[in-house]
């Protein structure tokens, strides 16, 4: 199975991600790759996740300011991973040569080069950061409005009906044990991106079975799916749970339990979704009726508010890279790239030596 996600978004006016969790195992090793941009972090892990693919299961980690854009590869047989420790996902080895490296591409640089266009460099590089503040501005706005709406879901929702289903749903589902520790992990499989709300559904290519949620007030997915993920973990399934950035990551948008080759996802995702083997689920009848008719305004206002502001982030979000992009230009020229395969050859017989 193919398995992508995003290493993290700005949620709640904060850039989060989950994957501190495995520079914190030390059971993993992880390279730390640090150098600005255009310096080749990206192709790097791209090369070395090419090479492993074809024997061992690779993890990709895209960005989500650039989808084609890897911050991430891990290794789980090899207990390797590879990572961009650049802003604003720095990171750092907690127990450095022991279980972290870091990898200087800075030293693959020509300084003289890049002296002699500092004045365009620092521009580009103010104007990107500018622009992203403004995207995640409009995110959090966004996201304040998805809380509100998501407040308004609780308020009417048909809980005991709903506690129903979920249990009946659970029982039908999880009716085996499953053999792993119930292990939850939290991998972000949507994002806000140049291309508004993008989701890797390659990922789930690899489920015999997803269910398509609709909710267009988000409380009721986020129950069934915090409940069944509960439920899984205790009959011994290890849970993947998919956190949602419209709501601050306070929610959970998509849930896969691996072992069942079962997927649940809600949102845009499952609109788009054209797996050959799907269920839809209209959750909208676990809300009282009566009490939502009473709150339809609010309710439109509040989704046509959180559609312009995702789109203005989105559009703010491309004008960020059209300047990134110029930035790249400025490190590629300088950049020493024949050094750079031989480091990355250098990585990946060290990497090749894990398995032994």
């Amino acid at each position: 199975m193919s398995e992508i996600y995003f290493l993290g978004a700005v949620s709640g006016g904060v850039f989060r991600t989950e994957f501190g969790r495995i520079i914190a195992d030390s059971s993993y090793f992880t390279y730390i790759l640090k150098g600005g941009a255009g310096t080749g972090k990206s192709s790097r892990m791209k090369r070395i996740a090419e090479h492993f693919e074809s024997r061992y299961r690779i993890v990709r980690f895209c960005c989500s300011s650039d989808p084609d854009s890897l911050d991430a590869v891990v290794i789980p047989e090899l207990k390797c991973a590879v990572c961009d420790g650049t802003s604003p996902h720095v990171f750092e080895p907690l127990y450095p040569g022991v279980c972290q490296k870091y990898i200087n591409l800075g030293e693959y640089w020509d300084e003289e080069r890049l002296s002699s266009c500092r004045g365009e460099i620092i521009d580009a590089a103010d104007r990107n950061k500018s622009l992203l503040a403004r995207a995640g501005r409009f995110t959090a706005a966004a996201a304040d409005i998805c809380s509100d709406t998501c407040q308004l879901g609780n308020d009417c929702l048909l809980t005991e009906k709903l506690e129903g289903f979920a249990a009946r749903t659970a029982k039908k589902l999880l009716g085996k044990r499953g053999s792993a520790e119930g292990e939850k992990r939290l991998l972000r499989l949507t994002a806000l991106t140049e291309h508004g709300q993008l989701t890797q559904l390659e990922t789930l290519e690899g489920c015999s079975e997803v269910w398509l949620l609709r909710d267009e007030l988000h409380a009721a997915a986020d129950y069934l799916l915090s409940r069944l993920s509960d439920e899984a973990c205790l009959r011994g399934y290890d849970v993947i749970l998919s956190p949602d950035q419209m709501l601050s990551d306070a929610a959970y948008q998509h849930i896969i339990i691996p072992e069942l080759g079962f997927a649940a996802i809600s949102g845009t995702a499952a609109e788009e979704c054209e797996h050959p083997a799907t269920k839809k689920l209209n959750l909208m009848r676990f809300y009282d009726k009566g009490m939502l008719t009473e709150r339809r305004i609010r309710i439109r206002m509040n989704r046509q508010a959180v559609k312009d502001l995702t789109e203005e982030a989105a559009k703010t979000l491309r004008q960020a890279k059209q300047i990134h992009d110029v930035l790249e230009s400025y490190y590629i020229k300088a950049m020493d790239f024949s050094k750079l395969d031989k480091l990355t050859e250098q990585l990946i017989g060290e990497i090749e030596k894990m398995r032994k």
